[in-house]
């Protein structure tokens, strides 16, 4: 995978996520673009890289997010870095696990893979803060409620996000071959690859 387009790539999609996509809330329910390209990276980019590509967006989000301070630090924001990194992680292995069976080559497989990725990274988020709340910090990091009403509300936005997905997922998909993944075969690469052995 060609890092020098996934960076400025990731940066486009985080800045459109915090400045646009807000725009289209309905009922408290914000997609997100965000898990749209981890999982469209997990399904073609060789595994490491998926990974790689995961833990530097979970770090971003990470930084983008901070929690409350807790004694001296209270009321002061604190960035905590980790719960993004593992769950972007955990909804990228998600899609690496799967995608062995699916056509990725179709959009509405990309916007499948998005749901099952920021639904798993959801789980994985909630789970992580809620050991860490458990001990270190009297407020979770999803908010106010309970963490199971926070799983419900964040498989609402991941299915919103699915479906806000499915034209995004179409531009990136048109812009395959310029990504350099390591995938190989009918399936799933690009024509020039598809057609190599018949040169």
């Amino acid at each position: 995978m060609r890092w020098w387009i996934f960076i400025p790539v990731m940066a486009l999609v985080l800045s459109l996520d915090a400045a646009l996509m807000p725009a289209f809330a309905i009922g408290g329910h914000v997609p997100q673009l965000w898990p749209l390209l981890l999982a469209f990276v997990s399904l073609y980019a060789s595994r490491s890289a998926a990974i790689w590509a995961a833990m530097i967006l979970g770090f971003w989000l990470d930084a983008m997010h901070p929690a409350l301070g807790v004694g001296i630090d209270a009321p002061r924001a604190v960035v905590v870095f980790g719960p993004h990194v593992l769950a972007c992680a955990a909804g990228a292995w998600c899609v690496l696990e799967t995608r062995a069976w699916l056509y990725r080559r179709n959009v509405l497989t990309v916007a499948f893979s998005t749901f099952n990725c920021a639904l798993l990274a959801s789980l994985a988020f909630i789970a992580i803060a809620g050991i860490r709340g458990a001990y270190a910090d009297p407020f979770p990091l999803w908010g106010g409620g309970s963490g199971g009403a926070a799983v419900g509300s964040d498989m609402v936005d991941a299915l919103y996000s699915a479906v806000i997905a499915i034209l995004p997922a179409w531009g990136l998909q048109s812009t395959l071959t310029v990504w350099g993944f390591a995938t190989a075969g009918p399936r799933f690469a690009g024509g020039n690859r598809m057609n190599r052995g018949n040169d």
